[in-house]
């Protein structure tokens, strides 16, 4: 924009005038004897300008732009620090996921790697990343190879479920993925275990927020294995509290 300002004798008062500009993160100062009309023309794409008359505003006017001139700076690094770290976090999960695929019959790193990724995901950015870079088939295929491992099931089912709280929109492709058979056959072949079961269903209760993954659960009869799950764990707490959430909002 263009930022045009003049200044105008004051018979008595005026005697010298200051005008400062602030480029980017440059600040510009000239000192002027003004006449009748003299105008100052900036043409740049980020330029404030202030115009000050007399000494005794001069210096107190370099403080406040020398106060702006840091502000600017601490905006900038503030914003390049958020770049920077969104730019990490999405290495981080590259890296993770690269080393599931890679180490995929290990089971402690299969359990590490997944509770690393279920820490990462902060809000749907870093959930849009995990599964772009191919996460749900990741954890999908883990539950498979490790059907057997149920601590393995829990952490991916976990990362899965806080996947569809981050980012809603998620849950129907955890479904296309054949997310829902896969957890329903862990819960029916570890039923003991009270975590997996915990997990799981907090799972359904995820999917449970979204009309088609309701009848996509409704499908494969999940409200009966949650209730199964809830009258073989009657003694935990979480296990009863979240049955009763997939249970109303699947119904």
């Amino acid at each position: 924009f263009i930022y045009v300002a003049k200044l105008s004798r004051v018979k008595n008062l005026v005697s010298t005038s200051i005008l400062e500009a602030i480029v980017g993160c440059n600040l510009i100062r000239v000192k002027v004897n003004p006449e009748l009309a003299l105008v100052a023309v900036i043409d740049t794409g980020d330029t404030t300008c202030r115009v000050t008359f007399g000494h005794n505003n001069a210096s107190d006017f370099q403080d406040r732009s020398a106060n702006k001139v840091h502000r600017i700076k601490e905006r900038q690094k503030r914003e390049g620090y958020v770049i920077n770290q969104c730019y990490s976090t999405v290495r981080k999960i590259k890296q993770l996921i690269f080393t599931a695929q890679q180490r995929c019959r290990d089971v402690k790193v299969q359990r590490t790697t997944f509770a690393k990724l279920r820490n990462l995901i902060k809000s749907e950015d870093e959930a849009a990343a995990i599964v772009n870079c191919g996460g749900i088939g990741t954890l999908s295929n883990a539950m498979i190879i490790h059907s057997e491992k149920p601590l393995v099931l829990a952490e991916a089912v976990a990362t899965l479920a806080e996947l569809a709280w981050a980012d809603s929109s998620l849950c129907s492709k955890t479904v296309k993925a054949g997310c829902i058979s896969i957890v329903l056959a862990a819960m029916e072949r570890h039923y003991a275990h009270a975590t997996l079961q915990q997990m799981a269903i907090g799972f359904f209760r995820s999917l449970s927020y979204d009309g088609k993954c309701c009848r996509s659960m409704n499908e494969f009869n999940t409200v009966a294995a949650v209730i199964l799950s809830m009258y073989k764990n009657p003694k935990r707490v979480e296990i009863i509290r979240e049955g009763r959430y997939v249970i109303f909002d699947a119904t």
